[in-house]
């Protein structure tokens, strides 16, 4: 049976951390600690709870929503980052996931929520709750091999041909309102969507690549500020030994783009200059996977949307979990905007579901989003 589904209070979000701690058994206890105290402050946890039967404060599902302030065209909203999705052990495959799911999604849509996003477990899932992949998206600050070097306008950046100048020094708390102007600047600059962020986004960074015994080095050209290393290491608790010292680059900013390869090699320099010794880093450490998105009101998202090319779409919506978002519509994006307006049946040249539709509206949209959780 079935348990109530709702929205925990604060004092009751510490009772997920055991179903946390069953589903995620990778993450090490620090780790835990550190999202407890810090992403519980303002997040959301959805919960399905266990009936009668079992013990009390035992949750068969829930879901993490962590708000995070999206930068999308020229406008900022709170949009909430799916995290922690999970069911107890002894719950799974009995659809109480997608009941939960289903209750969320509909929520969001209420509350007049655009979209949510999340990085997937098990994309096939997803993609039958209407989640589709960013049709353009960059989770990383470094190019693939093959794309070549795409270097941005006016870029000063030349530290990968002329080194000298140039120094790399670990990030202090008295630094993060630079870092705050240098990232946003980049990124958005770059990008349709990004994370907008601020003085708080980067405290918690600090804390969090601090209990992944990493950290964010800053390259520095004559005191100012033009590059960004966030790194994690491996834990060797929890992993291998040989792959004990690992370092896991996070993000890397810089004036320019640079390579793949390059973006190796300047890392590895910059752990080495900032004496985080016995540390090596792979190719494996610039993963290319993607976030995907799920479009919660139709009418709320195309508003946010722009495109280079003007693109009208005359189109039935299908939505299985989303009754509101089912309806005939007039949609037109170009470089101002996008509208949308409600049309009659027989004024439909097209139907699509909510997926293909999405596709559809979000592929002139350059998205940047990486975060851990």
């Amino acid at each position: 049976m079935d348990g109530r589904i709702y929205y925990l209070e604060q004092w009751e979000k510490q009772n997920t951390r055991s179903l946390y701690e069953t589903a995620f058994p990778e993450d090490s206890n620090a780790f835990v600690d550190y999202y407890y105290q810090w992403k519980t402050r303002d997040n959301e946890i959805l919960v399905m709870e266990g009936n009668s039967s079992v013990k009390d404060g035992f949750f068969q599902v829930m879901i993490h929503l962590n708000p995070y302030k999206i930068w999308m065209n020229g406008r900022q909203e709170r949009i909430p980052y799916l995290v922690a999705v999970a069911a107890d052990p002894g719950c799974r495959r009995q659809g109480k996931m997608g009941r939960v799911m289903w209750h969320l999604l509909r929520d969001l849509e209420q509350r007049k929520m655009p979209f949510t996003f999340l990085l997937p477990a098990d994309p096939a899932y997803y993609q039958g709750q209407g989640f589709v992949f960013f049709p353009d998206m960059e989770r990383t600050g470094i190019q693939k091999e093959e794309q070549g070097m795409v270097k941005a306008a006016n870029a000063p950046f030349s530290y990968g041909k002329e080194k000298r100048g140039f120094k790399w020094k670990e990030a202090a708390e008295g630094d993060i309102p630079a870092m705050v102007e240098f990232s946003n600047g980049i990124l958005m600059r770059r990008h349709d969507l990004v994370i907008s962020r601020d003085g708080y986004y980067y405290k918690r960074l600090l804390e969090e690549t601090k209990v992944e015994h990493g950290g964010i080095l800053l390259l520095l050209h004559s005191g100012v500020l033009c590059g960004m290393l966030t790194f994690a290491v491996s834990d060797t608790g929890n992993i291998q030994p040989e792959d004990s010292g690992r370092a896991e680059i996070k993000e890397l900013l810089l004036d320019e783009y640079v390579s793949e390869e390059e973006g190796m090699i300047i890392s590895q320099e910059a752990l080495q200059e900032a004496g985080i010794a016995g540390n090596t880093v792979s190719r494996a450490v610039f993963p290319f996977e993607q976030m995907m998105v799920r479009i919660t009101s139709l009418t709320e998202t195309v508003p946010l949307l722009k495109s280079r090319t003007r693109r009208t779409f005359q189109v039935k919506v299908r939505d299985s979990v989303i009754e509101a978002n089912n309806g005939c519509y007039r949609i037109i994006l170009d470089w101002d905007g996008g509208r949308i307006f409600r049309i009659s049946e027989e004024e439909a040249t097209i139907e699509l579901d909510i997926s293909r539709l999405t596709e559809e509206l979000w592929k002139d949209v350059s998205v940047y989003l990486n975060e851990w959780v």
